[in-house]
């Protein structure tokens, strides 16, 4: 399971970017049974849920960073 993101920080009153980036999460999951439909989806939708948390964070801590420096 990999998603990859992009993401672009716009100040409002001029709609100048004032900083991009990319960030992506891979992530593996088992799938419990070849004939366990419901349980191979869900598996997939938890690894998908888990990849976004990681974006999100990733994206949340460069956002911080970029607000301490100031820039």
């Amino acid at each position: 399971m990999g998603i990859d993101a992009q993401y672009n920080l716009i100040e409002i009153v001029s709609g100048k970017s004032v900083m991009t980036g990319s960030t992506f999460s891979r992530l593996s999951y088992d799938v419990p049974g070849q004939l366990q439909r419901f349980s191979r989806q869900r598996a997939f939708r938890n690894a998908e849920d888990r990849a976004c948390q990681e974006i999100a964070e990733n994206i949340q801590t460069r956002l911080a960073s970029f607000f301490t420096a100031g820039s």
